[in-house]
């Protein structure tokens, strides 16, 4: 073993040991909420399916969770019964948790069911209409999961919500047409962005390329359900539409190619008709926001080039996988381009680039790409803060606005969960040392990696 990995490991356990304790503050509030409980038992999960041993540190975050659960709905995988299902389906030791996942996935297909079923005011669509985070596509993920590792009931249950889960993601890769013109299906028009901030920056809408909040989101579910043979009538012509068009958006400069994050619908329009549209969009440069959200998970170049690396190896089209490849290691060769991170955490952070390069990497057989994570992991490692309540912090606005600016004041936030805290950080260190334990982590399922 060398010393960087008995780092990562050491800080893996003294994780689990603050997230398995009695908590201080208000955390326990939030039971069912993948930045509470409910996160820091994923990850105590992941753990358990390596020992068995360290399943009552999961019993015991589960017990309030599952109790909490009375009435609640699930706003996607963030809150509810959704993330709580998550769990108990990495916890898949044994006869463990059996009826419980049996209910939720029963529970969370009829959720699935009616909010596909609720008209939409279109055209255009909002957030959570298709993302990862509150949207379909993340709760499709486990509905997957269940389809494919569940018992009868549990696929009984699944398989028609994850059949319109499907149809609703084959169906943004049709064109709508706004002015006359066709845009993307998955466009978001200006009353539907998230905040004010979007509002004034995108006044005639956006189309989003992220794997959080955008098209590569659902290019990854309809892949993975393709790869595990479960399929709707379209979707293997989706998953060509929505990953041509992004291998037709990026960008390049000096380093390789990267995605803007987001495109408005003028910009969008100009890319369509082969116009060089500003900044971003020659060969040169890149604008701020490509350079500032490149390496994260949720909207950057890395969470991209997961997805459109998968779509290339499904459909044997090789251009995908080597811009896909070119573009991660323009990422870990860009100057500066992880100090734009936002601290450790998974969503904007360290732990969310790591996760995502290592399982690249991992699906590419790409030795580089894997040095690269074990460098950054450890750097992730001395990271490590005692004075946080859970060994590391989120950086975050101050406000919690961010709107689309690039220059708000940042606070630190202690957080147990998984996107903004630290069970996120330990579960992307233990995926680094996945190779030498012989286990494939399952956690990153619900951020679409796996």
């Amino acid at each position: 073993m060398t010393a960087a990995t008995s780092l990562i490991e050491s800080t893996v356990e003294r994780v689990a040991a603050t997230l398995a304790a009695p908590w201080p503050g208000p955390q326990l509030a939030a039971p069912v909420s993948l930045e509470g409980g409910t996160g820091a038992a994923l990850f105590l999960a992941e753990l358990a399916r390596r020992d068995p041993a360290r399943l009552p540190a999961v019993h015991d975050r589960i017990v309030p969770a599952a109790r909490a659960l009375t009435g609640t709905a699930s706003v996607g995988l963030s809150h509810g019964p959704a993330p709580v299902l998550a769990v108990v389906q990495s916890a898949r030791i044994g006869d463990h948790y059996v009826r419980l996942r049996q209910t939720l996935t029963t529970h969370l297909a009829s959720e699935q069911l009616a909010r596909l079923a609720a008209p939409s005011p279109g055209p255009g669509v909002g957030w959570s209409d298709y993302d990862v985070i509150t949207g379909p596509t993340g709760t499709g993920r486990l509905l997957l999961a269940a389809v494919t590792e569940g018992d009868p009931v549990e696929r009984a249950a699944a398989e028609p919500a994850l059949s319109a889960t499907l149809d609703r993601l084959v169906a943004l890769a049709r064109p709508v047409r706004v002015d006359g013109q066709p845009v993307p299906g998955w466009w978001v028009p200006n009353a539907r962005q998230a905040s004010a901030g979007d509002r004034r920056v995108f006044p005639r809408g956006d189309v989003n390329l992220g794997l959080a909040h955008g098209i590569a989101g659902p290019l990854a579910l309809l892949t993975l359900s393709a790869e595990h043979g479960f399929t709707v009538t379209g979707q293997l012509d989706a998953v060509y539409a929505i990953a041509g068009w992004l291998a037709a958006r990026a960008d390049r400069d000096a380093f390789g190619p990267v995605w803007e994050p987001r495109l408005g619908l003028d910009e969008e329009l100009a890319r369509a008709r082969g116009e060089d549209s500003g900044p971003g969009a020659g060969p040169a440069d890149v604008s701020p926001y490509a350079a500032a959200f490149g390496g994260a998970w949720c909207y950057g170049a890395v969470g991209i080039a997961n997805a459109l690396f998968r779509a290339g190896r499904l459909t044997g089209e090789g251009d995908w996988r080597r811009l896909a490849l070119r573009s991660a290691h323009a990422l870990v060769h860009r100057p500066d381009a992880l100090a734009h991170l936002q601290g450790p955490t998974v969503c904007h952070g360290l732990a969310g680039f790591v996760q995502s390069l290592w399982r690249l990497g991992r699906l590419a057989g790409d030795a580089a790409l894997l040095d690269h994570c074990a460098e950054i992991a450890e750097q992730v490692a001395e990271l490590w803060d005692p004075a946080a309540a859970f060994g590391y912090r989120h950086v975050a606005p101050a406000d919690r606005q961010r709107g689309w600016e690039l220059d708000q004041p940042l606070g630190l936030e202690d957080n147990p969960g998984v996107l903004e805290g630290a069970a996120g950080v330990a579960a992307a260190l233990l995926s680094v040392t996945a190779g030498t334990q012989g286990a494939d982590p399952v956690w990153d399922r619900v951020l679409l990696l796996s």
